[in-house]
């Protein structure tokens, strides 16, 4: 059996080679290419990170019968974005608050889930 003391001795050893090895101009990585680099900001953005947005004209917006119509805030569930309230979202103000979502949706502030 190794005495303790040569056991941690080997572990830093070891540990001091595999540091120097990764440092080498051997194993070194080369530069990121151009092609790894991250996309054009100006691309339009394609897959799950874009919001469908649907014509205004195709969205029942309700009507203004919730608690918390016309607070300047969407409180409709169905919409996502920095037009929308920041308290918790009911279920019962699901077309509620038509004009508030309506105003932020054609300010692009929201977007249909």
């Amino acid at each position: 059996m190794i005495p303790r003391n040569n056991v941690q001795k080997a572990i830093v050893a070891a540990l001091a080679a595999l540091s120097v090895s990764a440092c080498s101009p051997e194993t070194a990585s080369e530069p990121a290419s151009s092609e790894s680099q991250a996309p054009d900001s100006s691309a339009p953005v394609t897959g799950a990170a874009q919001t469908a947005r649907k014509d205004i004209s195709e969205i029942d917006f309700g009507t203004d019968g919730g608690d918390w119509a016309n607070d300047g805030e969407c409180d409709d569930p169905r919409f996502v974005g920095e037009g929308m309230t920041s308290t918790p979202l009911l279920d019962e103000d699901i077309k509620s608050d038509a004009t508030d979502c309506r105003t932020a949706y054609e300010k692009g502030e929201l977007s249909l889930k």
